[in-house]
């Protein structure tokens, strides 16, 4: 169900959302719809990482949260350029998830 908000866009923004939907024809709406969930995904996504980073959450943690498997979030950190800490916790609790 689609819920209607209001949120304040800064006009040069919107003007050049508004020249990019009118190119590609596209709706704008939807396109904003879209670009907001890639955004909050893109967010959320670094936000867990940053705790994982810091040791406030572990790779579990992390795993439940974006509803993935170690070997994906194990790709996730490669592609971030994220070093691994693995805790033995870590491994126990893959071998959970993978049950």
């Amino acid at each position: 169900m689609l819920k209607p908000t209001t949120i304040r866009v800064p006009k040069e923004i919107l003007d050049q959302i508004d020249e990019y939907t009118r190119k590609f024809k596209l709706d704008r709406s939807s396109y904003l719809r879209e670009i907001l969930k890639k955004g909050f995904e893109e967010d959320r996504q670094q936000r867990l990482l940053q705790k994982y980073v810091n040791g406030e959450f572990s790779m579990l943690d992390i795993c439940k949260e974006l509803g993935t498997v170690p070997w994906e979030f194990f790709e996730l950190l490669k592609r971030k350029n994220i070093k691994l800490s693995v805790k033995f916790e870590d491994f126990v609790d893959s071998i959970k998830l993978t049950l």
